[in-house]
């Protein structure tokens, strides 16, 4: 190996070592769009503020658990302007009365949001877009409709009562295939539709992240039950639901935008991180390459719950790297997984190599 060029990465590699975060989805809001005059620079800079303002509702609403949420929507506007890292007009519209549609992309500073969350006592969520296998069932007093007269199977994507926010989408639906198998196995439970396996259902058994929804109906009651498996965590839940007599539709498309609502949370309650809380990770990178140490260091960067790193050792034949993080170290792992670095923990020691 030129030690000349070993040289230069490893004072690359040190170079940055403080607050390092990515370039991560979770900070993004992209796509805001703010209505409004632009006479001046003044005006300018309201519009600006608003966009602000809204972007940090969605980031909100796409992180955090909704009692948390709900405690931050009136955070101050000079507030929220601090946490902005950077913002860009991506375009601008004139409409028909004279004002501007203008469209922004913002991104929030990752080490004072979490300074931030920190100070308020509140986790966020780091999480990623999944796709999730939907099956819809629909109990009409005992009477089960799986695939034909089930609204929500048929209209669970397409209902014009849901609204949703590109932003704010965490949750891609896929609806399980029609499948005479379970159809067989799922009337078996027409009483008890709760105690249906869903590790039995045939349209499950491909996904990795997959729901059985049951909604009961009744003169009386309007309810939901939701399985969930999502990476390999089982989670139930309950939900009540409104039922408006006079109009059956919106008590339906009401109940797919509640029942979404609370699948995001199920995924958000899995990944909470308390951002009050760091920890440290010692680690050896062992150098099989000679660009090692420099693919390495972007695979940190890369990590926004890595809050800074350094090197503590370097040899021929490694790198000894102290990393500090925030949440579990599941997570770590989980993150250097997906970015093919090979780990081996051997008497508590982690050794990594690099695909």
């Amino acid at each position: 190996m030129n030690k000349f060029f070993c040289i230069i990465c490893i004072l690359l590699f040190i170079s940055k070592t403080e607050n390092v975060f990515s370039n991560n989805l979770i900070y993004d809001v992209n796509n805001v769009e703010i209505r409004g005059e632009t006479n001046n620079k003044a005006t300018s800079r309201k519009l600006i503020e608003k966009a602000f303002e809204k972007a940090f509702g969605v980031f909100i609403d796409k992180t955090l658990l909704r009692e948390d949420a709900l405690k931050l929507y009136k955070t101050q506007p000079e507030i929220i302007k601090d946490l902005v890292l950077t913002y860009q007009i991506i375009q601008k519209e004139k409409t028909n009365n004279k004002e501007t549609l203008s469209t922004y992309n913002i991104k929030f500073d990752p080490k004072k949001i979490n300074n931030f969350l920190a100070e308020k006592g509140i986790s966020y969520a780091d999480i990623s877009n999944i796709s999730l296998t939907l099956l819809p069932i629909l109990i009409i007093d005992k009477n089960i409709f799986l695939y034909e007269k089930n609204f929500f199977y048929k209209n669970w994507i397409r209902s014009k009562g849901v609204i949703e926010n590109t932003n704010d989408k965490l949750i891609t639906y896929n609806l399980a295939l029609e499948n005479i198998e379970d159809l067989e196995y799922i009337n078996n439970f027409k009483d008890s539709a709760d105690l249906i396996d869903i590790k039995k259902i045939d349209s499950f058994k491909e996904s990795t992240n997959y729901a059985l929804l049951v909604i009961y109906s009744t003169e009386d009651k309007f309810k939901a039950f939701i399985k969930t498996s999502i990476n390999n965590k089982a989670i139930n839940r309950n939900i009540e639901l409104n039922f408006y007599t006079a109009n059956k539709k919106k008590s339906y498309e009401e109940a797919v935008t509640i029942i979404k609502k609370e699948i995001k949370q199920i995924w958000k309650e899995q990944n909470l991180i308390d951002a009050s809380i760091t920890s440290f990770l010692d680690c050896f990178l062992e150098i099989k390459n000679i660009d090692d140490y420099l693919k390495f260091k972007s695979i940190l960067d890369s990590i926004d719950i890595i809050e800074n790193y350094s090197v503590l050792e370097i040899t021929n034949k490694h790198l000894k790297i102290r990393i500090k993080y925030k949440g579990k170290v599941n997570k770590i792992k989980d993150k250097l997984t997906k970015q093919k670095v090979n780990i081996r923990i051997e008497d508590n020691v982690w050794k990594l190599i690099i695909k």
